[in-house]
């Protein structure tokens, strides 16, 4: 499930009215100093609007009244809140997409999760300038893992954050990359290292 910690709420946001004309919603965007907007239809999102289009289709159609709604751009993903943060995640790195819409289903539209608060959600996660971090490279042996977390905790070590990069290389190693907290670092260290396990300088 999708926590608000990730939502952009949408009382925060600036949002266009489908029903906007091309220019209001263009002094909207210039106001703001912004790219561009979600759009909305009641409390329906509909897609987004972006300053590069409205502008390119008032050249185009210098005289006409055009309404935002005409030229929004529909294709933006959405989530319910049931949704996990990593298919956020996912379709922010896999679409050409400023944002992902949130929805719920008796509220309607509730947010949008950005490229920036995914950023910032995981680097909470992992503990980014927080405790001491390791550098561990290992084979990828069962059991392998358990006995690197149990010197750790043996030394009094509390682990903030711990992430395996594999890197898809035949010698089999895995690079493991921890945060923690410890008194004693150096102590730990040589721990570490008397067990095996290879620590990045």
């Amino acid at each position: 499930m999708i926590s608000f910690s990730f939502i952009l709420p949408k009382k925060s946001l600036t949002l266009v009215n489908s029903n906007m004309s091309l220019n209001a919603a263009l002094n909207l965007l210039e106001g703001g100093n912004f790219l561009s907007l979600p759009v909305v239809k009641n409390n329906e999102f509909l897609g987004v609007i972006s300053k590069e289009k409205i502008l390119q289709r008032m050249m185009e159609t210098p005289e006409a009244e055009i309404f935002v709604e005409e030229i929004v751009r529909r294709d933006i993903p959405s989530l319910g809140m049931d949704s996990d943060p990593e298919e956020a995640a996912q379709l922010l790195a896999n679409t050409n997409t400023p944002f992902v819409a949130i929805n719920d289903v008796n509220e309607g539209f509730t947010g949008i999760i950005t490229h920036k608060t995914i950023f910032k959600h995981y680097s909470a996660l992992f503990g980014i300038n927080k405790g001491h971090k390791l550098i561990i490279t290992s084979y990828d042996i069962k059991g392998r893992l358990a006995q690197l977390t149990d010197i750790i905790s043996k030394e009094g070590g509390n682990i903030i954050s711990l992430i395996i990069d594999n890197p898809n290389v035949s010698t089999n190693v895995v690079k493991i990359i921890l945060r923690l907290e410890c008194e004693d670092i150096d102590l730990l260290r040589k721990s570490i290292e008397a067990a095996g396990f290879s620590i990045r300088k």
